[in-house]
């Protein structure tokens, strides 16, 4: 899956557009800085008409919002959140490829189904391992970071219109529009967990910290850098649990899941 890219003009007279800095063209409709998929949260992160072209705002759903929301924990996530998309459709399967058994995942209520290999462990709980019928593509990691700053730069006007179209930010709309980039994304181990709340945090004053961008909702937490070039930071220069994934990596195939005692009371495995 090639990445496309948009101009950013760096050297506009005025700056507009959020996220190509052009005051040319339409600036009709409103632009979900939160993908709208992620629930009624996300409409505290709505840029009303003017803010961003609506060139930016139907390409930016295709290349950076679409494949952040294709990613398998991403939607097992929204499923478990009970989060339809703009359609109405709740992600409420997810298919393995030779599945040994159907797992129905329910907590609290919400449900979705596996189509994966489960086996239980002494303790009560579950491993779960998952081969996608849909993969990834091989440069995830850096879409999402894309999809990450994309939302930090729409958090960042939301709060301070000015200070946003500044130009201490640009590397980051480079970023989002598809230029090359080196970064690295945080993530912490993936837990099968129901929180109702969207959590969305940026420090813009302190923005090479390796946490200065944080993304949570539900077992799904995501963190990273907003100033440019950073590098990686050592095992000590992080808060415990999270794992470093760089901008280069490529996704995995094989897909493993940890169930505790607790989180599998609801679960049902068909085999």
């Amino acid at each position: 899956m090639k990445t496309k890219q948009r101009k950013v003009w760096v050297e506009a007279p005025v700056r507009k557009c959020l996220y190509c800095l052009s005051a040319d063209g339409s600036f009709e409709g409103e632009e979900h800085a939160v993908p709208r998929a992620f629930g009624t949260d996300a409409d505290r992160f709505v840029i009303p008409p003017g803010g961003v072209c609506d060139r930016c705002n139907e390409w930016l759903g295709a290349e950076v919002d679409g494949p952040f929301l294709a990613r398998f924990d991403v939607q097992l996530t929204r499923g478990l959140e009970k989060m339809t998309n703009r359609r109405g459709k709740l992600p409420d399967l997810i298919e393995g490829r030779e599945p040994e058994g159907e797992l129905l995942l329910d907590i609290d209520g919400a449900r979705v189904k596996l189509l994966a290999s489960a086996v239980a462990t002494p303790d009560g709980g579950l491993d779960i391992e998952l081969r996608p019928v849909v993969r990834d593509p091989e440069d995830i990691v850096a879409r999402t970071i894309r999809a990450l700053w994309k939302i930090a730069l729409g958090a960042m006007y939301l709060s301070d219109a000015v200070s946003a179209l500044d130009r201490r930010w640009d590397h980051l709309r480079h970023a989002v529009l598809g230029a090359p980039f080196q970064g690295y994304l945080l993530q912490l181990p993936f837990r099968a967990s129901r929180s109702g709340h969207l959590r969305i945090s940026v420090d813009v004053n302190q923005p090479e910290s390796p946490v200065a961008m944080v993304f949570s909702l539900g077992g799904l937490g995501l963190a990273l850098p907003i100033a440019p070039g950073a590098s990686l930071p050592a095992r000590t220069g992080i808060g415990a649990g999270w794992e470093v994934h760089p901008s280069s990596e490529r996704p995995r195939h094989v897909i493993r899941l940890r169930l505790d005692p607790d989180d599998n009371r609801d679960s049902r495995d068909g085999r």
